[in-house]
């Protein structure tokens, strides 16, 4: 019997849609400015700028999902880098309009040291810190801190308040009101504007638990496939 509810690839296409419609008002709108051209509605602008804070907190949900079922969490960590690095230069060339910028890093580096915090603080503790020595303890929480310290100096998109997101979302898995409250509070550390994404919480007390129907290699490659179009499409419209 299926079970009702929202199914990760559900959310999937939540959070893909609603990143669709936020970069592609970062990249005209904003680059319109840049151009010299007024030609949009504020208002417009930080409306579908409001639809796409919807998209990191289910794409940290469904990460703190997969770190449980993943078959092997190193494949996992190594996919999110590799799709990090290949992303780079399509986000630089959208956001920055330039090939390299080192001063600010795409989502996959986020969602890479949000998973490896994870990971580390599971190797530490093996998943039980009630079990466990304080040492054991002490170990996992310095790893969580190294994570979340890198993606603060090398300022990875939501940078260490979105790698805690990620965190809250795994370590209180199984209790929704601590983890609701946690992340919540945590994505409003990185900006106030976020608390749109708050809507997203409605949407994980309905989640199934099921994968539902998954292409996983096209969530994947639509991050830096998307960001490359978009710019592309911008060069058409304003010829900088």
């Amino acid at each position: 019997m299926l079970k009702r509810g929202l199914s990760g690839s559900m959310l999937k296409w939540i959070a893909l849609l609603s990143m669709l419609i936020d970069h592609t008002a970062v990249v005209f709108m904003y680059g319109s400015a840049a151009a010299g051209r007024q030609a949009f509605s504020s208002a417009l602008y930080y409306a579908l700028r409001c639809v796409g804070r919807l998209a990191f907190p289910i794409y940290a949900f469904l990460l703190a999902e997969g770190f449980h079922h993943t078959r092997s969490v190193k494949k996992y960590l190594l996919r999110l880098l590799l799709f990090g690095m290949f992303s780079e230069i399509p986000f630089d060339l959208a956001f920055n309009f330039t090939w390299i910028d080192w001063s600010y890093q795409n989502v996959y580096f986020t969602l890479f040291l949000g998973l490896l915090a994870v990971w580390l603080w599971e190797c530490a503790t093996g998943g039980e810190p009630a079990h466990c020595g304080a040492g054991r303890i002490l170990l996992g929480l310095l790893g969580i801190a190294a994570a979340t310290a890198t993606a603060g100096l090398f300022k990875t998109d939501y940078g260490i308040w979105g790698v805690l997101v990620i965190v809250s979302f795994a370590l209180f898995r199984n209790r929704e009101w601590q983890r609701n409250v946690l992340a919540g509070c945590f994505l409003l550390g990185s900006s106030a504007f976020e608390a749109v994404g708050l809507v997203d919480f409605v949407f994980f007390h309905f989640y199934n638990g099921r994968r539902g129907r998954q292409a996983k290699s096209f969530f994947y490659v639509f991050y830096p496939a998307h960001l490359f179009l978009l710019w592309l499409l911008r060069r058409l419209v304003y010829v900088i």
